[in-house]
């Protein structure tokens, strides 16, 4: 997927890529973490209702050389609960950390005299587990969240972010009906929202999208732009009903068709005017290319943990920016720590659309961090998410919240080699 690119030797891509390299920081420990944190209200999209956020976290637990004192490094899987999206399920995802890259990242260390790969030299085990994109995001996140510690260095330094503010968009799932949506819109225009995603499902959409232009002709006050999210519920038989959406001036569409079915989506691009927006589809650098390349879609939603990690996400990044493609940073209703990661890749040069950063108290009941900073402007109300500057990839998890909301703990050594 390079063509085009260059050679990325000053690019956020290339420094997230040789973090860790000459590091003798020693791997001493690895811990993985199931928590359960429940939703604020369930969340309805077309294939279900989620009551809940399974949550898989890396520990890793290292020795700085200088002083002995014990760094750690954090990554977080992004797996639900079911297929539904993704191949992978929150139980896949922990048997191939737990049986496969944990015991694969030991293996590594250990033939180096256990210290820390850097984040190049892990990409290598993305091999162990090729269909688990998930699985991996989680131990590369791990891996250069220690480096990054190590260094006393903030992941928006690395990225050449630091010191900036990100607008955030939100997301409404499926509607029970128009009026509770329009109330949930409403309410997150007034906390300062300038974009909102709402998710559509057949024999919705038209209803959905009639009653927020409603609202919007008779608002007082700003009104955010629309963007709406089928996750893949529309079949090629609905082509025309989703053509018709054209009238509503929409940011553009989600993922209408099921994540295998591109030509559908190359035959809708083809009926109307308002963008094709990919998610689910695209679950690495080469799908971006592809889907983009053969007319599929023209907006890329850039989710790290799908695409397979953060130098994945980065590469996508420097695709779309360098083929002027609109890029967004989308999410899946990650704790406070993941998000301060995807808040701080919005901040990159490049992106088009505010991305789903909506403030984790939005959706979750409890986080494992501390609320990130939040602003708004005095004059427009606009929302702004201050980019984390704290060491890593943003702050630690608390133990004693993870305690609290664990459901499985287990500590991988290097005798499961």
């Amino acid at each position: 997927m390079d063509d085009g690119i260059g050679d990325g030797r000053s690019s956020p891509r290339r420094s997230w890529e040789v973090l860790g390299t000459g590091s003798q920081l020693v791997l001493e420990g690895v811990e993985l973490w199931w928590v359960e944190l429940p939703f604020v209200a369930p969340v309805v999209t077309a294939a279900g209702t989620h009551r809940s956020r399974p949550l898989l976290m890396v520990r890793l637990i290292c020795r700085h050389p200088t002083d002995l004192s014990v760094v750690e490094g954090w990554g977080e899987c992004a797996a639900l609960a079911d297929t539904a999206y993704d191949a992978e399920d929150v139980a896949g995802a922990w048997d191939t950390l737990e049986h496969m890259l944990l015991p694969a990242l030991w293996e590594l260390a250990g033939a180096q005299g256990r210290p820390l790969p850097s984040v190049q030299a892990v990409q290598g085990l993305a091999a162990d587990a090729p269909a688990r994109p998930l699985a991996f995001a989680a131990l590369e996140m791990a891996v250069g969240d220690a480096h990054l510690r190590a260094s006393g260095r903030s992941f928006a330094a690395l990225l050449g972010v630091t010191n900036m503010t990100v607008e955030p968009g939100a997301v409404t799932g499926v509607p029970n009906s128009t009026d509770a949506l329009v109330a949930a819109v409403a309410s997150l225009v007034g906390n300062g929202y300038v974009r909102v995603k709402v998710k559509v499902a057949p024999g919705t959409e038209m209803a959905t999208m009639h009653a927020l232009t409603d609202w919007a002709a008779t608002a007082v006050g700003p009104v955010p732009r629309f963007q709406v999210d089928a996750n893949g519920a529309y079949g090629p038989d609905d082509i025309e009903l989703l053509a018709g959406l054209d009238q509503f001036g929409l940011l553009c569409i989600e993922q209408p068709f099921d994540r295998g079915d591109l030509e559908s989506h190359r035959r809708l691009a083809t009926r109307m005017t308002t963008p094709i927006c990919l998610d689910e589809s695209l679950d690495g650098p080469v799908a971006v290319a592809d889907a983009v390349t053969t007319g599929a879609c023209s907006v890329v939603c850039v989710k790290p943990a799908r695409l397979g990690g953060i130098a994945s996400a980065l590469e996508v990044i420097e695709w779309c920016t360098t083929h002027d493609v609109a890029w967004w940073i989308g999410g899946m209703f990650e704790s406070g720590f993941a998000r301060r990661i995807n808040t701080a890749l919005a901040a990159l040069p490049g992106r088009t659309l505010p991305g789903d950063l909506a403030v984790p108290a939005t959706y979750l009941a409890g986080d494992l961090v501390d609320r990130p900073v939040v602003r708004r402007d005095e004059v427009s109300g606009r929302l702004g998410i201050d980019v984390s500057d704290v060491p890593g990839m943003g702050p630690a998890p608390d133990l004693d919240r993870l305690e609290a909301s664990m459901e499985r703990r287990i500590t991988v050594t290097a005798a499961s080699i």
